[in-house]
Formats: structure tokens, C-alpha cells, sequence
């Protein structure tokens, strides 16, 4: 584990730094029809409620009724499910804004085809009272986990930023997404800035020990559905398929909510209740919105200040692919497009 003290210099994640060695033209875009005559894609996803639409298009059959044989890759983060596009082994990745923003600025070839949720209160500050935290301002000095390059990460950024807590009073902890539950439940840190499941799991397991910082309206974490940059010129079929299965699963979302928390949470490995805790938090969409491209020239930003490079921030309409969007719901496409 390596710990950063203030506002150190960064480099992009070691993620990003691996798909840079594994990426080799992303072959992943060209058809592959199985035994079924269907073709075949791979779905890299992690357990958020942002994913129930893939989760239900994936155990309804509305892949196979699109003529899709999906498979569902699981990570334990979005940044982790990106990477799995970038270097060729999955087609599809359900990713948050921030892993997105990284690899736009580490010029990765890729696309956003949607954005299919959004999350409020997705990302918290989770800390432990027996460390003496019990609001914001005792955060100064503690040890607080994040993994970098995620929205844990971002989240965390501004969350100081609007409590005027200079990073530099904090004791930043690197952590791999997959260790940042027992690394709190272990005392390792202090506290701990996540996303949901991790955060209601830490709330369950620490129980009264568990303080939950937060500034209501403060984040909105995007959810969205992206594809290595060669599928949308050798199969931009599959990507109006397989929009056209998510859009289904929205409508099976708000027609039969009860069996959709159930079917979610058995793929996400979560407790019903705990679902149901979030529900209300997450809502299903399939859209392209300004809004996103702004968030993610703000994250841009972020990360170019930190890293001190002089780049620029990029041209975020280089990596939306809006047409099978505009196929599937024609009106879902709010963005201003450039002119030609």
C-alpha cells in the first residue's frame, strides 16, 4: 500500500498504465456468431446498482431476443471493466465518469453509447468513530483509503474542496478497489471514500461505529456504457442491439420494480435489503446529456492539475458515439454536436 501525503504529483492509475501495454487494436468489434446464430459479446460489469439494466436484459433474455449471446465479465470496479475494453477482452463496459475522463486523457481509443444511470449519493466518505471522526473537520490528520483514478477518488477531491480541508491536512492511502472495504473494517485507515455496495456494506459491518459524511448534492455519479472505438466502426449493429435490450430492461424496471431489486441483487451478490436501501438512489436511463461531457471536462481538468503535465483538456465529443443511440430513442441525444 502506498501512501501520498497532500498533492503529490500523479500519474494516471497503474490501470491505465497496463491497458497502455495490453491494448493492441482492440479486435473486439468484429462479428462472432456462436452455435446459436447469435452473436456473441462480452459485458464487462461491476456490482452497482447503475448495472441492474444489464443484469435484467442479461437474465430476461433480452440480449438473446436481440439476436446477442451476452456474457457478463465481473470486476470489482468500473475502472477495472474499462480496461478489460481498452485491452481487447470485453466489448461492453459499464464505467463511471472518472476512469472514463483518465483514459481520455491518456488518449485511449473508446466511445460512450449511453449513459445508463444515475446515482445519487453513489459515492461517501465512510469513516470509523473510533478513530475520533464524527464530522467533516475531523478528518484533518486521518488516514483516509481511495482508490486512485476512481469516483472514490474524485469524490474525495471535492468533498475537501468544499469543506476547505487543504489535501495536504489529510493522509491519503492508495488502495486496489477490492481492498478498500477490509482495509477500513481492518483499521488500516480511518476512513474510506467509495461507492456504493462498498459503502452500505461497510455501514452493515461496522454498524455503530460507522459514520457516513456526505454533502447532499454535492456528486452524481454517472454510470454509462462504453465500447473500445473499433466497434463502433466494424459493428455499430451490435451496439444498437444491445441498446435496444437495456431500453427494455428500463421499462421492465419501472413496470415490475419488485422482481427487478430481486434480480439485481442476486447478480450483484447483495442482500435484497441492502438494494432496497439504494433503490431509490440509482435511476435507470438511457441517454447522452451536455451534462455528461461537462463532468467529465471538470474531472479532466482535476486530474491535468494534478499531474502537471501542461496537456490540454481533451475534446470529449471525440469519445461519444451517439448513433446507435439516436437509432434506438432518437430523442435520448441531448448533446451539441460539433459541426462538420
Amino acid at each position: 500500500v502506498a501512501t501520498v501525503n497532500g498533492t503529490s504529483r500523479l500519474s494516471l492509475p497503474m490501470c491505465f498504465v497496463l491497458c497502455l501495454i495490453l491494448f493492441a487494436g482492440c479486435g473486439s468489434g468484429s462479428e462472432r456468431a456462436g452455435s446459436s446464430g447469435r452473436k456473441q459479446i462480452t459485458i464487462a460489469v461491476s456490482p452497482l446498482l447503475g448495472s441492474a439494466a444489464i443484469y435484467i436484459a442479461h437474465e430476461k433474455g433480452y440480449f438473446k431476443d436481440e439476436g446477442l449471446d451476452a456474457a457478463l465479465q465481473i470486476h470489482p470496479s468500473g475502472q477495472l471493466s474499462l480496461c478489460a475494453v481498452l485491452s481487447g477482452k470485453a466489448d461492453f463496459a459499464a464505467v463511471a465518469e472518472t476512469p472514463i475522463a483518465y483514459a481520455a486523457v491518456g488518449g485511449k481509443p473508446f466511445a460512450v453509447v449511453a449513459t445508463i444511470s444515475q446515482i445519487e449519493r453513489g459515492t461517501l466518505i465512510v469513516a470509523r468513530k473510533d478513530r475520533g471522526i464524527s464530522k467533516t473537520s475531523d478528518l484533518k490528520g486521518k488516514r483516509i483509503g481511495v482508490a486512485p483514478g476512481t469516483t472514490g477518488d474524485f469524490f474525495l477531491h471535492i468533498y475537501l474542496a468544499t469543506s476547505y480541508i487543504n489535501s495536504k491536512e489529510i493522509r491519503r492511502v492508495d488502495l486496489p478497489s477490492e481492498a478498500v472495504v477490509s482495509a477500513l473494517l481492518a483499521g488500516d485507515v480511518d476512513a474510506v471514500s467509495t461507492w456504493a455496495p462498498q459503502t452500505t456494506a461497510l455501514e452493515d459491518k461496522l454498524g455503530g461505529n460507522a459514520v457516513v459524511l456526505d454533502e447532499p448534492g454535492l456528486y452524481v455519479l454517472t454510470w454509462n456504457l462504453v465500447v473500445a472505438k473499433d466497434l463502433t466502426r466494424d459493428d455499430p449493429d451490435a451496439i444498437v442491439r444491445a441498446l435496444r435490450a437495456i431500453v427494455r430492461a428500463n421499462r421492465f424496471i419501472a413496470e415490475q420494480p419488485v422482481e427487478a431489486r430481486a434480480v439485481t441483487a442476486r447478480n450483484m451478490g447483495s442482500p435484497v435489503a441492502a438494494v432496497e436501501r439504494e433503490w431509490a438512489d440509482s435511476k435507470p436511463m438511457a441517454v447522452l446529456n451536455q451534462s455528461l461531457i461537462l463532468q467529465l471536462e471538470d474531472e479532466a481538468r482535476w486530474i491535468l492539475e494534478r499531474s502537471a503535465t501542461g496537456q490540454e483538456v481533451p475534446n470529449f465529443l471525440d469519445f461519444i458515439d451517439a448513433k446507435g443511440l439516436k437509432t434506438v430513442v432518437p430523442d435520448a441525444v441531448q448533446i451539441v454536436e460539433r459541426r462538420e
